[in-house]
C-alpha cells in the first residue's frame, strides 16, 4: 500500500516534471537546428557529411541496398531540413517523395531545396501521405522507404509499416533512431514507458506483414557522426534474399 502511495503521489509528479523538461530540451534543440539552417545554410549545398546523421556506415548500407535493388522511387517520412532527402535523390538519381509534419521544417526544406524537380515535398501526416502514395502509380513499383517521422508522443512507425506492407509488395524499409540489439552505443529514441524505438514496439506489425529484419553489420565504434541506430526491413522473398547478400547488414534471427 505504501509503495503504491509513493508511486502515485510522490514519485509520479517528479516523473512528469522530468518528462516535461525533456520535451522542453528537445523543443529547444529543434529550434537550434532550424536557426542554424536559416542562418548558416539557407540553401542546400551538396555535402556528403551531413546526410544520414553524418554516418559513414549508414551511407554504406544505403548504397549497398540501392545497388542491389532496382528501385523506381524513394519515399521519406520526416523531411526535417532536407539534407538526407537531397542526398538520396542525388546519389540514386531517383525521384524522392517526402513529407514533414512540422510547418517550420517543411518551410525550411522547401526553401533549401527550391528548384529541384526530382523532389516532391508535402506538409502532412506521414500516415496520410503513405496512404495517398499507395493509391497512385507508385503502388506497383519497387520503393525504398526511409522512416524518420517519429517524435515524442507521436510514434507512427507501426502504422507506417502496416500501411506500406498493405499497399506494396516489393519494398525495403529503413528506420532511423532505432535500438540495435547487443550494441547499446548506437543511439535510439526513448520517450519513456513503452515509447522506445525498438523491436517490442513493432513486434506485432512485423509478424503481420511477414518482414525480415536486418541491423548494421558494423559496430557503433566503427560508425561516424551521430552514431544513431537503424533497422532495415523487407518482405520475405525476393527483397529479403537480396538484402541477405549484403556485407553491410546482418540478419536478425532473435
Amino acid at each position: 500500500m505504501l509503495k503504491h502511495f509513493l508511486a502515485r503521489f510522490v514519485l509520479e509528479p517528479y516523473r512528469d516534471l522530468a518528462r516535461r523538461l525533456e520535451r522542453m530540451e528537445l523543443s529547444v534543440h529543434r529550434l537550434e537546428i532550424a536557426l542554424d539552417a536559416l542562418i548558416v545554410s539557407p540553401k542546400y549545398v551538396p555535402d556528403d557529411v551531413v546526410a544520414f546523421n553524418g554516418q559513414a556506415q549508414r551511407k554504406r548500407i544505403f548504397a549497398d541496398i540501392v545497388s542491389a535493388v532496382p528501385f523506381d522511387a524513394i519515399v521519406e517520412t520526416g523531411t526535417c531540413l532536407g539534407d538526407t532527402t537531397r542526398y538520396m535523390s542525388r546519389t540514386t538519381r531517383q525521384r524522392v517523395y517526402s513529407c514533414e509534419l512540422s510547418q517550420t521544417f517543411y518551410s525550411l526544406a522547401k526553401m533549401r531545396l527550391a528548384g529541384l524537380t526530382d523532389i516532391h515535398l508535402e506538409l502532412t501526416d506521414s500516415r496520410r501521405f503513405l496512404r495517398k502514395l499507395g493509391q497512385n502509380e507508385l503502388v506497383d513499383k519497387y520503393v525504398f522507404f526511409y522512416l524518420d517521422a517519429h517524435w515524442y508522443d507521436d510514434l507512427p512507425l507501426a502504422e507506417e509499416i502496416d500501411i506500406i506492407g498493405s499497399y506494396w509488395k516489393q519494398f525495403v524499409v529503413m528506420i532511423d533512431d532505432f535500438k540495435v540489439p547487443c550494441d547499446p552505443d548506437y543511439g535510439y529514441d526513448d520517450y519513456g514507458g513503452d515509447k522506445v524505438l525498438g523491436l517490442e514496439l513493432l513486434r506485432t506489425v512485423l509478424t503481420k506483414q511477414n518482414l525480415v529484419l536486418y541491423f548494421p553489420a558494423a559496430s557503433s565504434k566503427e560508425e561516424t557522426g551521430a552514431r544513431r541506430g537503424c533497422v532495415v526491413a523487407a518482405p520475405k522473398g525476393e527483397m529479403s534474399q537480396k538484402l541477405s547478400q549484403l556485407a553491410s547488414l546482418r540478419q536478425w534471427k532473435g
